[in-house]
């Protein structure tokens, strides 16, 4: 078998995706043995979901520290408001924080015990989220700038995902 990209080269490995020969070159070419292909398309992939990951928490987190601030206003202090929007956004990162840290016990619980379960963890991922929110927002945007191609990469994205739905 030969390499898919050197033709005149023996393959010593092959794609661990799709099993295209690869050459010595093209095997260390990435930190996993992938061909250019499929590396695109896993990457691909990896910025659609981060960029969604962002979207989700503005898209839940906006308004829950919006109807936070409204629900427990102190008329005294405006700082306050700030805080429970802040707050608010870090329900989505604080959840999956907690999804990430808690075990996969609680199979087979009643719908009350379903009910105390997500009611405990919606408060604690609002606390968990003071910390996760900007680690994962710093972490995504850091992840999306290495990885651009090019400046406009953010504008195309959006471009893109744009013309998907309006058709």
């Amino acid at each position: 078998m030969n390499c898919i990209n050197h033709p005149t080269d023996f393959a010593v490995s092959h794609c661990m995706y799709c099993g295209k020969g690869l050459c010595i070159e093209c095997t260390n070419k990435f930190s996993k043995q992938v061909c250019q292909d499929c590396f695109s398309g896993v990457r691909k992939k990896q910025k659609r979901a981060i960029v969604m990951d962002i979207l989700l928490t503005f898209l839940i987190g906006l308004p829950v520290g919006i109807l936070l601030s409204s629900l427990f206003h102190a008329p005294t202090s405006p700082d306050y408001k700030y805080f429970l929007i802040y707050l608010g956004l870090g329900i989505v990162p604080g959840w999956k924080t907690l999804s990430w840290v808690t075990p996969q016990m609680f199979l087979f619980m009643s719908l009350l015990g379903w009910a105390l379960y997500f009611l405990i963890k919606g408060i604690l991922s609002l606390f968990v989220g003071l910390v996760s929110f900007p680690l994962m927002m710093i972490k995504n945007v850091l992840t999306l700038l290495k990885w651009r191609q090019n400046r406009y990469f953010i504008i195309r994205f959006f471009t893109i995902d744009i013309r998907l739905l309006t058709k």
